[in-house]
Parts: structure tokens; C-alpha cells; sequence
């Protein structure tokens, strides 16, 4: 029995290791610029356990068992999804009991953008970031946020329309500015129907539009959260899980908050092994039933109406961030 769970550490450090030595992005500043090293990569790289899972002509690997699941994993600033799709290997081997479950691994590239702490300069981005390190005071790009969360919002469709996977089965997770979207895509001012997803998991992300946070009651009810964060970390700072777990956790989120004696790294083993366990608490479990659709609904006007949310949404978000409240209260 010893000599079965030696073997299986060891796999598992050995995963790890695949992942450390993939092409992943850091940032290290240089010259009042940031260099950042990067594939051309622009498609969604999706995957299963590789034990059983079968790879179709849309890119999807596709499990044969049962039950259905997905967890869609935003890299971060700078980065391609290459390194975290190893992902797929490593949580099973730490969690064998996740290879009973039929989960869709989706690791989605970030856009092109121009960066300003970057001088401006494109690179793989969800949003604009305009200080260096990450402290609780940076500012915000609310109009990139919305559209990054709207991103995400399409793959769920997708994967329910497509796959068959409940939006309630579906974990929405991310490293550095990915974690940020995902702590937004998971609870802050989410659509009035938005059904509550399984999980979310940060590593070493930051809460952004901390003053203007509105978390519906049945995500934070239904949606548990995994922060996990270095204490260490100079360049996403570590009073930022502090203040953000403090807030969620205010407002009715069940946190689970982890930390390590490390700074910004991409993949801790320790970290790691907390996210499969995660993943198993909040995924191993039966599918919940799924909700009348909207379409159902005699006063739903289809996606046209949806469409329409969506700008608004986006809209708030801008509004929010340049204080455009206040200026109207102080108006009447």
C-alpha cells in the first residue's frame, strides 16, 4: 500500500513539473517596460482525462462516462493556455475520482490587447492593467472586465447547448487576471436568471470593482469559492486575497482560503492538490436539475433581450468604475 502511494506522488510531482517547464508567461519589469515571452496560440484548447476521453474534429476531448461536468480555466496576463492545459493530467492523478467524472476541461486564449503598464504594446490579455504591482488601490478597466465575463458567459452557453453541461455543473476558475474574471464572472452583478455555478477558483488573483460589488443570494449561496495566494507575492499582492475573501465571505460567499510560502508562482504543488480537492467537493456530486429555460418564459423576447442585457451590464460596469453614480446623486 506504502509503495502505491510513493508511485503516485511521484507522478503527480511529475506532472507538476510538466507543467513548470511549459512555456508560461511572468512578468519581470525591465527598463519602465514589461517583456513578456508568448505563443501566437488564438484557439480555445479544450480536454478531458486522458484516460478516457476521445479528441473530435471541433477540438473538444470528449469523456465516454456518465456524468457531466466542466471547468473553464483563464491563464494569465501574457500567457497562452499551453501550460495550464496540462491540467487534465495532473488533478486526476492527484484525485483519481475525478476520472469518473465526465468533466470538460476548456482553457481559453485571452485576446490581443494593448496593455498600458506594457507601454501600450499587445499582448494576451483579458483586460487593461495600468499598475504594477497589482495593489488594492489599481485601478480598474470595467469595460474590458465586461467583455472578458462575456467571453466566459458564451463558453457555458456553449457547453450546455453543445455538450449537454448544466451551467450549475460548470466551475469557473483562472490564475492572476484570469482569477479576476472568474471572481467576476461567478458573482458580481450577474443577470437576474443567471444560474449559480458549481464552483470558482483564484490563484493569486484580486477582486476587482471592489466598491461596487453586488453579488446575487444565490450565487453566493451555491457557488463556493477557492482562493489560493502566495504569501509572498510582489506583483498581485497578498493583502489582496486578505480584503477580497474578508468582502465575498461578507457578503454570503463560502471561501475557502489557502496560502503558501511562495510569491507569484504558476503552479505550486500544494496549490495544485488543494484545487483537485476542490474540485472533487464541489463536482462529485449528483447533477443538479436544470431550470425552466427563459425561452419558457411568456414574457422572454429571445436574444434579442439577451443581447441587450449584455451591453447594459457591460455599460454599468463603465459606469460604475468612473463614479458616474455619485455624480448623478450629487446631480438630484
Amino acid at each position: 500500500m506504502m509503495g502505491n502511494t510513493n508511485r503516485q506522488v511521484k507522478m503527480c510531482l511529475l506532472s507538476v513539473l510538466i507543467i513548470l517547464a511549459s512555456p508560461v508567461f511572468h512578468f519581470q519589469p525591465c527598463n519602465d517596460t514589461f517583456i513578456a515571452a508568448f505563443s501566437t496560440s488564438t484557439t480555445t484548447t479544450t480536454a478531458r482525462t486522458p484516460s478516457s476521453t476521445s479528441k473530435s474534429s471541433d477540438g473538444f476531448h470528449r469523456s465516454r462516462n456518465n456524468t457531466k461536468a466542466a471547468v473553464i480555466f483563464l491563464h494569465g496576463l501574457g500567457d497562452t493556455p499551453d501550460g495550464w492545459s496540462k491540467l487534465t493530467e495532473v488533478l486526476p492523478s492527484i484525485r483519481p475520482n475525478l476520472a469518473n467524472i465526465d468533466i470538460t476541461y476548456v482553457f481559453p486564449p485571452a485576446p490581443y490587447i494593448g496593455v498600458s503598464v506594457n507601454g501600450g504594446e499587445k499582448m494576451p490579455g483579458w483586460f487593461d492593467v495600468f499598475d504594477w504591482p497589482i495593489g488594492l488601490d489599481a485601478k480598474d478597466d470595467p469595460k474590458g472586465l465586461a467583455q472578458s465575463v462575456r467571453s466566459v458567459e458564451k463558453i457555458v452557453k456553449q457547453l450546455e447547448e453543445e455538450e449537454g453541461i448544466h451551467p450549475s455543473r460548470v466551475v469557473i476558475g483562472g490564475f492572476s487576471q484570469g482569477g479576476a474574471v472568474a471572481l467576476m464572472a461567478a458573482y458580481n452583478r450577474r443577470k437576474k436568471d443567471a444560474i449559480p455555478f458549481a464552483g470558482c477558483i483564484c490563484l493569486s488573483g484580486w477582486l476587482p470593482m471592489k466598491q461596487y460589488l453586488d453579488i446575487d443570494e444565490g450565487a453566493a449561496e451555491s457557488t463556493p469559492l477557492l482562493w489560493a495566494h502566495g504569501q509572498h507575492d510582489k506583483k498581485i499582492v497578498f493583502e489582496q486575497q486578505t480584503y477580497g475573501v474578508n468582502k465575498l465571505e461578507n457578503a454570503g460567499v463560502d471561501v475557502t482560503a489557502c496560502t503558501y510560502p511562495v510569491g507569484h508562482e504558476t503552479a505550486d504543488f500544494e496549490e495544485i492538490a488543494d484545487m483537485a480537492d476542490f474540485l472533487e467537493s464541489v463536482l462529485a456530486m449528483k447533477a443538479a436539475k436544470p431550470k425552466k429555460p427563459r425561452s419558457a418564459d411568456p414574457d422572454f423576447h429571445g436574444e434579442e433581450e439577451a443581447e441587450n442585457e449584455d451591453e447594459t451590464n457591460a455599460l454599468l460596469y463603465y459606469l460604475c468604475a468612473i463614479g458616474i453614480e455619485e455624480s448623478l446623486k450629487a446631480a438630484y
